[in-house]
């Protein structure tokens, strides 16, 4: 006796997808921007000639704290006509800049 394939009885199953099945909780907190520098003390900077010396590292969409199990919560709120409805975009792509800003 072969095995029944439900792979393709649930894909063509109308009823299914329009339940509940599928419906998670999307609640999510995200800390969109995290910029973290330091500036170097005037007494230092004076030495070498320069007035203003700061470093930075800058983080974008690193942390997302959810209990939900796709890619990212918030792909899902911006779908045009399906609001809500998590079609396996990709997710928000995440950011790490660092810089320095130097004034002579």
């Amino acid at each position: 006796m072969k095995p029944r394939r439900v792979l393709n009885t649930i894909a063509g199953d109308k009823i299914y997808w329009s339940s509940s099945a599928l419906v998670f909780d999307g609640s999510y907190f995200k800390i969109k921007q995290l910029q973290l520098g330091y500036t170097l003390p005037k007494s230092i900077t004076k030495k070498v000639f320069i007035e203003n010396l700061r470093a930075y590292v800058s983080l974008d969409d690193f942390f997302t704290f959810t209990s939900y199990p796709g890619l990212d919560p918030e792909i899902a709120s911006r779908s045009g006509n399906n609001v809500g409805l998590d079609a396996g975009a990709y997710p928000t792509m995440r950011k790490m800049t660092f810089g320095l800003n130097v004034t002579f």
